[in-house]
């Protein structure tokens, strides 16, 4: 993700232009493409590490997780520029005639708030911010007018210094059922341009990052079976990336999980899109044949 300088020649006694040193790619330098605010289409979604990573302390729904990303996306291009955005709500909705999930799902996003690891610009030291997702925002009573929103401060200032983000596929985000899935999904895609390709996280870090809610799926054998399995077959089924998960293990306690990836072929990438536009009826059983396993092994 390296800037690089463009010498164009107008004759032949242009000189070239001086090479400006290349700075840092912030994520904000990267726009959102395609349509990512409608689910028949493609789109990508740029959404920066801090928020990819964080915490959430309010647990999200699926519905309202990817809300949230589509109001990032929509206002992502001028979110430095532009202090209000606005969207039409008939955009949010989907396929629901309602307003009434829309309406939940904004008081959710409104009284919502995460922790959030990012650098302070003042000491330059690694710190834990606690923010709220959305900031002031105003719904117009018509059933199709528009919603207005702002971000948080804080949380603008983070975004805007940082240098590391998911490049998120908007259909492939609408195609994951679970929000383990899209979480799992998210965490990948912002690491798979990484040097490295594998990563250890304690139990109670994934639990908090994959959006585990505070109190549920305590015991190991249930996080693995309701969260980690299903999460793990959907998006090695539905996404451009293979995932494997390990258990490290202190004595008989499951200690740490190591989470490997890497790219699927072009063949592999061209099922899983074969598997996306198919029906969602019987895609369970479609993938019965290829069972992803955590395995249990302290040396991964």
């Amino acid at each position: 993700m390296n800037g690089r300088s463009v010498t164009t020649f107008i004759g032949e006694l242009e000189e070239p232009e001086p090479t400006k040193p290349a700075g840092p790619i912030f994520s904000t330098d990267v726009k959102v493409t395609g349509q990512p605010l409608d689910p028949h289409h493609m789109g990508r979604i740029i959404k920066p590490r801090e928020l990819v990573d964080s915490i959430e302390v309010t647990p999200l729904s699926r519905i309202e997780m990817i809300l949230y990303n589509q109001l990032l996306a929509n206002a992502w291009n001028e979110i430095r520029e532009r202090p209000v955005h606005k969207i039409l709500k008939a955009a949010l909705r989907g396929s629901h005639e309602s307003n009434d999930r829309l309406e939940g799902a904004f008081d959710t996003l409104m009284t919502a708030y995460a922790k959030v690891r990012a650098r302070d610009p003042k000491t330059g030291k690694m710190a834990t911010y606690r923010l709220n997702l959305l900031g002031t925002n105003k719904e117009e009573d018509a059933k199709d007018g528009y919603f207005y929103y702002t971000f948080p401060p804080d949380l603008l200032a983070i975004i805007g210094e940082s240098t590391t983000w998911a490049a998120i596929k908007s259909h492939i985000m609408y195609a994951l059922r679970s929000k383990y899935s899209i979480r799992l999904y998210e965490m990948i895609e912002r690491r798979i341009g990484l040097t490295k390709s594998y990563e250890e996280f304690s139990i109670d870090t994934f639990r908090a990052m994959i959006g585990v809610p505070e109190g549920k799926l305590e015991r190991f054998a249930d996080f693995n079976k309701y969260c980690l399995k299903p999460a793990l077959q959907e998006v090695n089924h539905l996404t451009d990336f293979h995932v494997e998960i390990s258990t490290i293990k202190k004595g008989r306690a499951v200690e740490k999980l190591f989470i490997s990836w890497l790219r699927k072929s072009t063949a592999d990438m061209r099922k899983a899109e074969e598997e996306r536009e198919k029906s969602r009826v019987g895609r369970r059983a479609r993938w019965q044949s290829k069972v992803e396993r955590i395995t249990f092994n302290e040396n991964p």
